[in-house]
């Protein structure tokens, strides 16, 4: 089954009552699923003997009626365009710099069933070191305070001289991958560390963490896990590297 067609499957079960009714306009999921795969292909780059980079953020534009129709879905189609975007890089040996992301953009130039693509290079945010790095050029940052309690991830910096400090990573999507991937929303540079690791999700009004069958496991407050729901404080380990998880009352 190609790529395509598992897309398709996989768009079965979400596309099913007021979903469905939404794709009855010219816009198709399949019709953008194959522009982000011709998108790829056509900006791919050889950067090193047997490395080629391909975009890893792609805006979807499409016009003011389909946005209006999409409004309620967009998060959860714009996840299955980037699961599809990942596993056409595996079968096509590409590469990314960065969290695969797709967004979907209203404008007003577009009629409705109209739609273009536009992409980039950019790179994500990584933990080596004990050390959150954020490139300068970073994708447009999600909206602080998108969920309640701001959840986010806690990581401790060790000083040469003084007390340790905390440097933040706010949890802003519906789905964080975490792993050692350069595809990963938060990159964990650790040989302990799957290259796809866990995701942090979000489901209505609970942050959970589900491991993807990493080869060492993962682990809150030192317990084995392969699906469970955060909780203020908990501490997530992977490999050697250890996440707080915060939370603020509501």
């Amino acid at each position: 089954m190609g790529v395509l067609q598992r897309f398709e499957r996989r768009l079965e079960g979400i596309v099913e009552g007021a979903f469905a009714r939404a794709f009855k306009s010219e816009l198709q999921p399949v019709e953008v699923a194959s522009a982000v795969q011709r998108e790829m292909d056509e900006r791919a780059a050889i950067v090193a003997a047997g490395r080629t980079l391909v975009p890893n953020d792609f805006v979807v534009e499409i016009s003011q009626a389909d946005g209006q129709r999409l409004a309620v879905y967009a998060d959860s189609l714009s996840q299955e365009l980037a699961n599809l975007a990942r596993e056409y890089a595996k079968e096509q040996g590409y590469s990314f710099v960065g969290p695969v992301r797709v967004r979907f953009e209203n404008v007003g130039d577009l009629a409705t069933g109209m739609f273009r693509i536009r992409s980039g290079v950019i790179r994500g945010s990584t933990v080596e070191g004990g050390e959150i790095r954020r490139p300068a050029s970073d994708l447009p940052p999600g909206r602080a305070g998108a969920f309640p309690g701001r959840p986010r991830l806690l990581v401790t910096t060790a000083q040469d001289v003084g007390p340790s400090t905390q440097q933040t990573y706010e949890i802003t999507t519906p789905v964080t991958l975490l792993g050692r991937g350069t595809d990963c929303d938060l990159r964990l540079v650790d040989p302990g560390v799957s290259r796809h690791h866990a995701e942090i999700r979000v489901e209505g009004p609970e942050i959970v963490l589900v491991d993807l069958g990493s080869t060492n496991g993962s682990f809150v407050n030192g317990n084995p896990i392969r699906r469970v729901t955060l909780v203020d404080g908990a501490r997530v380990t992977m490999g050697r590297t250890t996440l707080v998880f915060r939370r603020d009352r509501e």
